[in-house]
């Protein structure tokens, strides 16, 4: 067994999910095995995963440590937010 970490992060908050799982376990069976959707109340279709911030796909294999993070859609585009901030300067 392993142990890694489920992660989905609100606005105020994060849910973080410690879990063990066997070794040969993908990111979408930890997921799984979290309970964290239903937790969270959300579809994972609706979202990207990633380990440590680098995306990733459902079927890779977990290591012991990991942190399986699920990502909420962005609110604001950045480059749009930087495009703003820089029109106000020029006014």
């Amino acid at each position: 067994m392993i142990r890694i970490q489920i992660v989905y992060a609100l606005p105020n908050n994060a849910i973080v999910i410690d879990c063990d799982v066997d070794e040969q376990t993908n990111v979408l069976q930890a997921i799984t095995k979290s309970n964290i959707l239903t937790i969270c109340k959300i579809k994972l279709d609706d979202h990207l995963i990633g380990i440590y911030g680098k995306r990733c796909e459902p079927t890779q294999l977990v290591k012991n440590g990991d942190r399986i993070e699920i990502y909420r859609s962005l609110i604001n585009d950045p480059k749009e937010i930087r495009r703003r901030k820089a029109a106000q300067k020029n006014n």
